[in-house]
């Protein structure tokens, strides 16, 4: 499967939440947020199954990518790859790339990550995680979440910039690539299926004390000025 945005695929649905656009044009597909007020949810998202309909269970998975728009980095969440469509913490299993930033320094994950169900390796930080890392470990019950690491994998590379961006998901483990370059190998404690995810919104996501639906809560956050993630093509193999 290859799709090079030359026109509208059906086989991608499309959601958009509250100030959000999806452009497809000149071979690019633009998701876009905002200006975005801080008590309503935007989300600019595309997908190929949800629920019922998930349908990868493995595979080599390409993205070329890039983020832009005068509001990156933006508040809130961005990224692409497999997802399985649960916001429960205990069934939610993403295996992607995800952007995380929050106007609060206490809020752990500030950056650019793999994202293996639910642990975390840096691959751009914006602050540091280390004492996150500390407490987790010597409290593991304080959060849901494992960071595999303090040390970023390419500090250094420009998110603006066009980048190909690889997940190859098979045999219990999932392996990341940036510009063919291997940059992680994680293993997958997952053996359900999955579908193909790419979104960019104002929200971060962390679970409640006592929440009765025991999920992750989208936070979310004011931005005055537009951003967008842009895909230049999709590739499974």
């Amino acid at each position: 499967m290859l799709d090079d945005f030359n026109e509208r695929n059906p086989r991608w649905e499309l959601r958009r939440d509250g100030v959000s656009r999806i452009i497809i044009q000149n071979s690019i597909l633009r998701l876009c947020m905002g200006p975005a007020e801080a008590l309503y949810y935007s989300n600019a998202e595309i997908s190929d199954g949800s629920f019922d309909k998930l349908q990868w269970n493995g595979g080599k998975l390409l993205f070329k990518a890039r983020f832009s728009g005068d509001g990156f980095p933006h508040y809130g969440s961005a990224g692409f790859g497999f997802w399985n469509h649960s916001m429960r913490i205990d069934l939610s299993y993403p295996i992607w790339f995800i952007y995380l930033r929050s106007v609060r320094r206490n809020y752990p994950l500030q950056g650019f990550f793999i994202q293996v169900g639910n642990k975390f390796a840096p691959i751009v930080l914006t602050r540091s995680i280390g004492i996150y890392k500390t407490l987790l470990t010597l409290f593991p019950f304080a959060a849901p979440i494992k960071i595999l690491s303090t040390k970023p994998l390419m500090q250094g590379i420009n998110l603006r910039e066009w980048h190909t961006y690889g997940i190859d998901w098979s045999s219990g483990k999932a392996v990341f690539y940036i510009d063919d370059q291997e940059i992680a190998d994680i293993s997958v404690e997952y053996e359900g299926k999955a579908r193909i995810d790419a979104w960019l919104d104002n929200a971060v996501f962390q679970p409640q004390r006592n929440d009765p639906s025991y999920v992750y809560r989208h936070i979310t956050h004011e931005n005055r000025r537009e951003a967008c993630l842009e895909i230049d093509w999709i590739k499974m193999e």
